[in-house]
């Protein structure tokens, strides 16, 4: 599975199934691969930005070879 980051600063995730789980942070524009959650079922996957307590968590029902997760950020103003 690949973690994607396409916002315009560094983000926190988190992936865990009932057996493994890892963590750590993808730059700016940037994957990590995490090939050991592919073929599994219940992938949870979560992302906040650095230093924030804000977060969001997905959880995939199965995953397969070469799916990606990614975090983007979308700004939508208002009228």
């Amino acid at each position: 599975m690949i973690l994607a980051n396409e916002t315009d600063q560094q983000v926190y995730y988190w992936i865990q199934t009932a057996s493994s789980a890892d963590c750590g942070a993808i730059d700016v524009d940037g994957i990590v691969d995490l090939p050991a959650y592919d073929n599994q079922t219940n992938v949870y996957v979560g992302f906040n930005t650095v230093g924030s307590q804000d977060s969001f968590q997905i959880t995939c029902a199965n995953t397969g070879t070469g799916q990606q997760v990614e975090m983007a950020l979308v700004v939508e103003l208002g009228s």
